[in-house]
């Protein structure tokens, strides 16, 4: 079995790691990279939502560092940060939180990373499954599946997911 090394913190916030991992208590935990259609459905979301980023009054990042507890940083796929806002190497206090899962994701691990982003106070977080074609949203109020594939925070307005999956399948001719 291999023993695990604790890394303080300012060494994990100073170095770059390719790709990037999170860090939780000491550890830095890697990330299941996308693939194909984890990496379009990202490029698509992210336009739609920067394309209505203006008049929603927030910014969209994607890959951030994200510090959710005073030792723990997770790397949302996507996140909004509403304005005004303190500009600061690494987000605080994020909105929205949207994964989108890869092959290999364990679900559980998904899970944990959906109640720590609620536990630091992340008023909304979305997982877009693209290989299953299921959207879940999470809130102070619980996990559930979005109806219709379809979800609403009052910055983004309403994301209809089941357009962004028929985009993903249009031929790559």
């Amino acid at each position: 079995m291999a023993t695990l090394v604790a890394l303080p913190v300012e060494e994990y916030l100073q170095t770059t790691y390719h790709p990037d991992r999170e860090f939780v208590d000491g550890q830095l935990v890697e990330r299941n990279v996308g693939e194909y259609f984890h990496g379009l459905l990202q490029t698509l979301l992210g336009a739609l939502l920067l394309s209505r980023a203006r008049k929603g009054r927030y910014r969209v990042f994607t890959e951030t560092r994200v510090r959710i507890g005073s030792r723990r940083y997770r790397i949302p796929d996507i996140c909004i940060l509403a304005l005004p806002h303190k500009v600061t190497p690494i987000l605080e206090r994020v909105n929205l939180a949207i994964e989108i899962v890869s092959p290999d994701d364990r679900f559980s691990s998904v899970l944990e990373k959906v109640a720590e982003y609620l536990q630091a106070g992340v008023d909304n977080v979305w997982i877009a499954d693209p290989y299953q074609r299921v959207v879940l949203e999470a809130d102070s109020t619980g996990v559930r599946k979005a109806p219709s594939h379809r979800v609403t925070t009052n910055l983004t307005g309403e994301v209809d997911f089941a357009e962004l999956f028929a985009a993903s399948d249009e031929p790559a001719e």
